[in-house]
């Protein structure tokens, strides 16, 4: 990654390898490098850290206070509006006129699957918090009325939902996110919980935990039971994780769980419910397969 450059406090560009959280996928929102040692001046109190992408012209700053593991700086999704764009009062009024007539128009005409979907886009513009259980509503019209899209119409709901969870969580300023029993098809913004430390994602209709899960750097417990989890691509170099929930999936061969060996300190792993337990062998086997966790239930 010749574009990005890392100084710490007043010193050169540092020669570091950049590289993405499971090795392989490029681009990636995240990237990781290992500082070269003796890079820190232990005398300092506090370590600035800049790093600078020069084919953007953009850079961040952090601060690692002595005695400190992390020190982290991140864009908050409201106020770079990742999500919805700031509405004047101009707007805001137009766009509340047409939600208004959307919704008469579909009083009229029930099954007007368009109507229906202009609700919920206009629904995110203006409020997506305020209109988050009404949205869900029309989600939930629109595919008895539409069935031919479900499995687009619940991939576009995830998506929202995510969205909706990032943008609490951050009004909250907490680490615990809580997504059970929501529904959820598919995983997006998996970066924007670069610092989440409690995941649960148990009791959806989740099939993986795609490589984009790799970018939770901080995580420790991750919850993802009674799913229809098949891929565990995700659970690969997560620094953190000590514990592991998978109970009730679809994980058929034990080779779906090579990914897991490369979370160095995970200590609790929970398979229960899953058909590969009811191979022969297969203790001896995960055991073999994951010698460093000392806790594997099945």
């Amino acid at each position: 990654m010749e574009t990005l450059l890392l100084m710490i406090d007043e010193s050169p560009p540092l020669a570091v390898e950049w590289r993405t959280p499971n090795g392989r996928n490029r681009p990636s929102p995240v990237w990781l490098c290992d500082l070269p040692a003796a890079s820190l001046n232990d005398q300092l109190p506090q370590h600035t850290f800049r790093v600078i992408w020069t084919a953007g012209n953009v850079q961040k700053e952090c601060v690692l206070l002595k005695g400190h593991q992390e020190g982290w700086c991140r864009d908050s999704a409201t106020d770079e509006q990742l999500f919805r764009y700031e509405l004047s009062m101009e707007k805001s009024t137009v766009l509340q006129s047409e939600l208004k007539s959307c919704k008469e128009l579909q009083e009229l005409e029930p099954e007007n699957k368009w109507c229906l979907l202009t609700i919920i886009l206009l629904m995110r513009a203006l409020d997506p918090l305020l209109y988050e259980k009404e949205m869900l509503q029309y989600f939930q019209t629109l595919k008895a009325v539409d069935p031919m899209r479900a499995a687009y119409l619940d991939d576009l709901r995830s998506k929202f939902l995510l969205e909706n969870s990032v943008l609490k969580m951050e009004y909250a300023e907490v680490r615990v996110l809580h997504l059970s029993h929501k529904g959820l098809t598919t995983l997006c913004h998996l970066e924007q919980l670069l610092l989440v430390t409690h995941l649960d994602l148990s009791h959806n209709h989740l099939r993986a935990l795609p490589p984009a899960l790799s970018a939770l750097r901080c995580l420790e417990v991750l919850q993802a039971s009674d799913n229809a989890i098949e891929s565990l691509d995700g659970v690969t170099n997560l620094p953190r994780l000590q514990e592991l929930f998978l109970c009730n999936n679809r994980l058929q061969q034990h080779a779906a769980l090579q990914p897991v060996a490369s979370c160095p300190k995970l200590v609790l792993l929970n398979l229960q419910g899953n058909p590969l337990c009811q191979t022969v062998g297969s203790s001896e086997h995960l055991a073999e397969l994951l010698p460093s966790v000392s806790s594997i239930l099945t």
